[in-house]
C-alpha cells in the first residue's frame, strides 16, 4: 500500500508547484466513514453485498486559488471499513454448500479469515468558495483513481476424515476505479495562516471481487488442486465521510 500512497502524495503535491506560494492553501482532515447502500448491505442472499460498517478517513488536500470565490482542488484519500464476518460468512458457506455438503457437528472445522476493506483515492476539481469575515463555505466536484485494497477473505473447511480440503477464497487483492466526489466544507478563521475545517463527502467508486474454490488433496506427499467453481461480484462503494481538521495558508 505504500508504493500508491507516495504517487498520490507526489501528484497531489505537484498541483501548487505551479502556483506562487503565498497563493494556496492545504489541509489535512480525519473522521468516520459510513458506507451507504449496496456497500453496507449485509445480506448473504445479495451477491453484490460489501458487509461493510463504520470505518476511519484520512484526508489530504492543496488548493490554488482562481480569484475570490473558484480554485482547483486535489485530494488524496484513504478509507478503512471493517468488515461484518457473520454476513460474510454466511454468504461463503451458502456458496460452499452447493459443492461440498457438510453437517452441523463438522461446523468447527469451518475456518474464516477476512480483513478490512481498505482503498486509497486521488481527485481532481473545482471548488467554489462563499467567503465571509470569519467563516468560509466551499463546494467542490470531483474525479478521478480509485484503487480498492479487498477484504482477502479466505473460507476454509478440512473434514474429520479424509485427505482433502475444502479453500473458497478471493483471487485479486486490488482494483481500480473510477472514483468520483461531491462534498462541502466550512472553514473558520482561527489567524492568518490556519482555519479550523469540518467537512462532509459523498464518494462513489466500484471494486470487482473475483473468487474461486478449490479442493486440495494431499496424499503420498503429493498435492493436487482441483477448481470447483469460480466467479466475481461487482459491489457498488457508496461511503458519506464525516471528517474534521485544519487548513493551512502557505
Amino acid at each position: 500500500m505504500k508504493n500508491p500512497l507516495l504517487v498520490y502524495a507526489f501528484l497531489l503535491l505537484s498541483v501548487p508547484l505551479f502556483a506562487q506560494q503565498d497563493n494556496w492553501y492545504f489541509s489535512l482532515n480525519m473522521g468516520r466513514c459510513w458506507p451507504m447502500g449496496t456497500f453496507a448491505g449485509n445480506n448473504p442472499a445479495k451477491t453484490d453485498a460489501g458487509f461493510a460498517t463504520r470505518g476511519f478517513a484520512l484526508n489530504l488536500d492543496a488548493t490554488y486559488p482562481l480569484g475570490s470565490s473558484w480554485g482547483l482542488k486535489g485530494m488524496v484519500m484513504l478509507n478503512s471499513n471493517p468488515v461484518d464476518r457473520y454476513g460474510l460468512g454466511t454468504m461463503m458457506e451458502t456458496r460452499m454448500k452447493k459443492l461440498v455438503p457438510f453437517s452441523e457437528t463438522e461446523r468447527d472445522n469451518l475456518t474464516l479469515t477476512v480483513n478490512s476493506w481498505m482503498s486509497n483515492s486521488i481527485v481532481f476539481g473545482p471548488v467554489f468558495s462563499l467567503n465571509f469575515d470569519k467563516l468560509s463555505w466551499d463546494f467542490q466536484l470531483m474525479a478521478g483513481m480509485n484503487v480498492t485494497y479487498l477484504p482477502e477473505q479466505k473460507l476454509l473447511f478440512k473434514p474429520s476424515v479424509g485427505t482433502w480440503e475444502y479453500l473458497q477464497h478471493n483471487t485479486n487483492s486490488t482494483n481500480v476505479s473510477l472514483d468520483l466526489l461531491a462534498g462541502t466544507a466550512l472553514r473558520f478563521k482561527v489567524n492568518e495562516k490556519v482555519q479550523l475545517k469540518i467537512a462532509m463527502d459523498y464518494q462513489i467508486s466500484r471494486s470487482k471481487n473475483s473468487h474461486e474454490e478449490l479442493k486440495i488433496t494431499k496424499l503420498n506427499n503429493t498435492t493436487t488442486v482441483d477448481k470447483l467453481a469460480s466467479g466475481s461480484t461487482n459491489v457498488p462503494k457508496q461511503v458519506v465521510i464525516g471528517s474534521i481538521g485544519f487548513v493551512y495558508y502557505w
